[in-house]
């Protein structure tokens, strides 16, 4: 691009400035402080040694009595606490979560005897009085206590997100962080690995405001910390099978053919000190493969070299049918992943992380008009590896430096056959002899999409209790991407040779880019008593590394431009104040952007408008005639929240929050026309919603031999003037055309009443737990040729219900536990509509099919069977875990 960051404008000399001298990352660890007394005296101690057992890490208190540890990684501990004269004393069971305080003052009794050791069973305050805004955290024993199976299950449980959106943002508004780095895929935003349970120490879910020190997202966070090696083995084997187990045969085709292993997992985890290198030096890991045949299947009635031709005149029609009648998966899955962590401890508490993971996955996805020709339709495939290596320096008691520098690379692929000139492939006019609304009965589609993204970060922490009273800390990160991509549509000539387009053509993309991020931000956690304050801002800056036309009339013969950068700062703040012993009000506020996924930037590099688009042509990285901006700005959010979380009981919570979201500058689309009259559409920041919403949850904490559960009602208002970047196009290639909204209409996943429970409990060896989802229907757009007064969103689908049932018993046999458990997701086989015929509001009957000729396979009342519409039916799985673990 030519151009330094320091010719911008003054105040990125400043900022960059600034950078060399500040560092802080997501939060990974969190803390422990208090005050020790005289138990007789109720005097300070000074000098007393506290040193958290199984670790280096300790402090010793100071001329008030206090202490303060750093740096705590999230888990159970015990803290010991020495000094001559006074009884040793042992706290068990003190709790550390990310990003909080944990605070624990108690009193010490003076001793004759040395040695003399008194243990006692730390009461935690089961109301934590640092939140500033809602956040969800789920250890390692409530995982182990849910038995969920993936990261997903546990974000779907938290109140207000709705298949995948954080109270009412679009989707890919949610940041992944592992072990304090992004885990985003740049060009998509979706999350690139899935963090198996079993390497999981702690997630945390924000689904509120949050902290300066988290960027790029703004609808959530999801914070994930892995676990470390211990002193000593431990380890498990999981393996498990299973099937659909459904009576909708009418919907689901070949469903009634029961496989006990159409759905196999096999996994291990070990963790333990490295041999012969000592204690010092320990691992973590973990490794999967794991293989599902799905529910959604297709009968191979037709191949693709198949031709048909369907006409009124039967002399005339055609049908070859040259299949097997086999059922084929139609969205099939595998996965293979290897993911593991090794911790090397060095002098003065100083210590370095290796963390590392592989993932290699391959599915298809359902298509109905692949039915009867499931050979025809693409597979995709996908390979990622990362590797993130993080130092931990302490400068002293009070203060310790993280630095961090990850890699990691990522392909993916979209084809029907890989080669491109794979003898298996025939002229698109085999699939162009369907009929616009019948089933495939030869051909396959035509498109190859690859694309691998190359990206480095490297971030950095300084933090320090500078004062008894405050954390401060400062940060750094540098993200580099390169993204790769290649999409083009074979097609045969008058030799029958297969082609590829040339690169002029609007059938052959390709384009190499390296956009940067630079992120600054400050964060100061102050603690006023009980008081808590957290107040950051943020500044990040982004390099698009793009080009854009001067002019629209003749985009491919226009002049270029380098994209200009872009740049915000973001204030946040956030109050937690205690109203009684066992209760806190929070409020929080902030500013927070996103810069947009880069398949919106790039898309269409060469800036071809066709005038013709060919049956089956579409490309797969978004619609035809979609025109990129490497321009767009950040998207914004502005929100805040205020809550109430009280104890009832020393078990028992009630949580309640309200929150208001403003959101700016969405990517949508704009209608343009070149002088050759072809229509296109270029991505700008056009889209606007608000969302806002009241939370009510109840939890009980599960006691020894009791229950425990979690209720959260949530109520709430999505409105937005588009729910897809894609809307106007949509809507302007429609028959007839519509005009897009300027007012806010409910957004598609506008959820107005959600209820989510968990039940657990352990009896006799077993644990059981039930986990259910109750939500009212989404909106839709009512379309029919009986109903002329379209209001867009203005009606509702039928309202939602699902249960998952886990059950397990552990069983001691000599150092090992085997637990034999059974998983039933959809217990109640419930037919969830997850899409809805616009005349009909259900997906079980389409009005409109009486006005539709329809002339191919089959018969017009199958065609509209849709049984990818439904939620996924009842999965039963039987498995069975052996562990070990030699603290036991």
């Amino acid at each position: 691009m030519g151009r330094s960051i320091m010719k911008r404008t003054p105040i990125n000399v400043i900022i960059i400035v600034f950078l060399l001298f500040s560092l802080l990352e997501a939060g990974t660890t969190g803390k422990i402080r208090g005050r020790i007394t005289d138990k007789s005296s109720g005097e300070p101690l000074i000098g007393v040694n506290i040193v958290l057992e199984g670790t280096s890490q300790g402090a010793a208190t100071d001329i008030e009595g206090n202490y303060t540890i750093l740096n705590v990684l999230p888990g159970d501990y015990s803290l010991k606490s020495s000094m001559i004269g006074y009884q040793t004393l042992i706290q068990k069971n003190v709790q550390v979560n990310v990003d909080l305080t944990t605070t624990l003052d108690f009193e010490m009794s003076s001793t004759i005897l040395e040695g003399e050791e008194v243990v006692v069973i730390a009461q935690m305050p089961i109301v934590k009085k640092d939140v500033t805004s809602t956040s969800f955290r789920v250890s390692s024993d409530q995982i182990g206590q849910l038995q969920v199976q993936n990261l997903s299950q546990i974000i779907e449980l938290q109140a207000g997100v709705v298949q995948g959106h954080f109270r009412g943002g679009r989707a890919g508004e949610v940041m992944y962080i592992v072990d304090g780095v992004p885990m985003n895929d740049a060009y998509a935003g979706e999350n690139l690995f899935d963090v198996e349970s079993d390497m999981i120490q702690e997630v945390e879910v924000i689904s509120g405001t949050f902290n300066a020190e988290y960027g790029q997202a703004m609808s959530g966070i999801v914070n994930i910390v892995t676990k470390e090696g211990q002193e000593r083995y431990s380890g498990k084997i999981t393996f498990y099978c299973g099937d659909h187990i459904s009576s909708n045969t009418d919907i689901f085709m070949n469903i009634d053919d029961i496989n006990p292993f159409d759905n196999t997992n096999y996994q291990f985890n070990l963790s333990g000190p490295i041999p012969l290198l000592g204690k010092r030096l320990s691992f973590s890991l973990l490794g999967r493969s794991y293989q599902d045949d799905g529910w959604l299947y297709g009968q191979r009635i037709f191949r693709p070299n198949d031709f048909s031709n369907f006409s009124d005149d039967p002399n005339q029609q055609i049908i070859q049918s040259t299949g097997d009648s086999s059922f084929i998966s139609m969205n099939s899955s595998t996965m293979q992943t290897l993911q593991g962590k090794v911790s090397l401890k060095l002098f003065r508490m100083d210590k370095i992380n290796y963390t590392g993971f592989y993932e290699k996955s391959r599915n298809r996805s359902y298509d109905r008009l692949f039915r009867y020709n499931p050979d025809g339709n693409y597979r995709h495939e996908n390979m990622s590896y990362q590797n993130s290596f993080q130092y931990t320096h302490m400068l002293n008691q009070n203060t310790f430096l993280t630095a961090n520098y990850s890699n990691f690379f990522t392909t993916y692929g979209q084809y029907v056959y890989k080669d491109k000139y794979d003898s298996r492939y025939v002229p698109i006019e085999h699939l162009n002899a369907t009929n616009s609304n019948g089933y495939s009965t030869g051909g396959m589609r035509m498109w190859h999409h690859f694309r691998d993204n190359r990206t480095e970060i490297i971030k950095a922490d300084l933090r320090s209790q500078i004062t008894s009273h405050q954390n401060v800390g400062a940060g750094i990160s540098y993200k580099k991407v390169n993204l790769n991509l290649r999409e083009y549509q074979i097609y045969f000539d008058e030799d029958d040779n297969i082609q590829i387009p040339s690169d002029s053509s609007a059938y052959n993309n390709s384009y190499d880019h390296n956009p940067y991020e630079i992120a600054a931000y400050i964060q100061n956690k102050i603690e006023f008593g009980e008081m808590i304050i957290n107040v950051g801002v943020r500044y990040d800056y982004f390099e698009p590394n793009g080009v854009v036309p001067t002019q629209f009339y003749n985009t491919v013969g226009a002049p270029k431009r380098e994209a200009k950068s872009s740049s915000q700062f973001s204030p946040r703040i956030g109050i937690a104040y205690p109203i009684s012993a066992q209760g806190v009000i929070h409020f929080s506020y902030g500013h927070f952007f996103q810069v947009p996924n880069y398949e919106f930037l790039y898309v269409n590099p060469d800036f071809e408008v066709s005038l013709v688009q060919l049956e089956g042509s579409e490309p797969p990285s978004r619609g035809f005639n979609m025109m990129g901006n490497a321009e767009l700005k950040p998207e914004k959010t502005v929100s805040y929240e205020i809550g109430l979380k009280q104890a009832i009981t020393d078990n028992l919570t009630i949580d309640v929050t309200g929150y208001n979201k403003d959101i700016r500058d969405l990517i949508g689309q704009i209608t343009l026309s070149d002088i050759y009259g072809g229509k296109f559409w270029r991505y700008i920041n056009r889209d606007y919603a608000n969302v806002k919403g009241i939370t009510l949850a109840l939890e009980m904490l599960e006691r020894p031999g009791g229950i425990g559960f979690s209720v959260d009602y949530t109520y709430q208002s999505a409105t937005g003037n588009a729910s897809d970047p894609l809307d106007e196009s949509k809507n302007q290639e429609s028959d007839p055309p519509i005009e897009s909204e300027k007012k806010r209409q409910p957004l598609n996943w506008d959820q107005t009443h959600s209820l989510n429970m968990t039940t657990t409990t352990t009896q006799m060896g077993f644990r059981i737990s039930l986990i259910g989802k109750i939500g009212s229907g989404t909106p839709y757009t009512r379309e029919s040729p009986y109903y002329n007064n379209r209001i867009l969103n203005g009606e509702r689908k039928p309202m939602t219900m699902t249960f998952d049932l886990n059950l397990s018993k552990d069983i001691p046999l000599k150092n090992i536990m085997i637990s034999p458990f059974i998983r039933i997701t959809n217990l109640f086989d419930k037919m969830n509509n997850l899409e809805v015929y616009p005349s009909s509001g259900t997906a079980d009957y389409n009005y409109s099919m009486v006005f539709e000729n329809y002339r191919g396979y089959k018969t017009l009342e199958e065609w509209n069977i849709q049984p990818n519409w439904y939620e996924e039916p009842r999965n039963i799985i039987i498995g069975c875990s052996i562990s070990f673990d030699q603290k036991k």
